[in-house]
């Protein structure tokens, strides 16, 4: 397998595709209380015997945790630290920085699409880039006030992930998000 180092995005492609929490499921009506789980938890990925299934579980861990740092921002990133490295988690800081900076918090739900895009799984190396369809339309970016932010763009996007299993846990690595229409859902 050849891993090709997914490209850095700029902050608000990154930002946008984050602007809730991660359940997956049918379409609600609008956004949800991101403190309300809508489904069970994931096992933790460590828990999970297969590679590519606990890869999964780490990236829906990831969104999971940036969108509960981002729904009530307070600058404490050392939950990034046990999900994210690298690139990653510098985009994961970002997006609780911009929450205390512009004084927005990310409400609603963000919907996956996962598949396994690559994987490399010998006994010295674990690494597998997962791609996901995320759509964020039924998610919002809320100021102080609880109103939305004039601006912001929601929809369906391309996110690929690098996932590595280093120090006996599954990280992600590097994230690339793609531009807003750069998949569609399944029919």
């Amino acid at each position: 397998m050849n891993l090709v180092r997914l490209p850095v995005l700029g902050f608000a492609a990154v930002f946008v595709a984050a602007t809730a929490c991660t359940n997956t499921g049918d379409a609600s009506d609008g956004p949800t209380d991101p403190t309300t789980p809508a489904t069970a938890p994931t096992p933790a990925p460590e828990q999970i015997d297969d590679p590519e299934e606990a890869a999964i579980a780490a990236y829906t861990r990831y969104w999971d945790t940036v969108m509960a740092a981002f729904a009530a921002p307070d600058g404490d990133f050392s939950d990034f630290e046990a999900i994210a490295s690298g690139q990653a988690l510098e985009q994961a800081q970002a997006i609780e920085q911009r929450g205390l900076d512009e004084g927005v918090h990310g409400a609603g739900t963000l919907r996956h699409n996962i598949t396994i895009k690559d994987s490399l799984l010998t006994d010295e190396v674990q690494q597998v880039v997962v791609t996901d369809c995320a759509d964020s339309t039924d998610t919002q970016v809320l100021d102080a006030e609880g109103n939305p932010v004039a601006g912001e763009e929601y929809g369906y996007q391309e996110v690929q992930a690098r996932m590595e299993f280093v120090d006996q846990r599954w990280m992600v690595t590097v994230m690339a998000v793609q531009d807003f229409g750069s998949c569609s859902p399944d029919p």
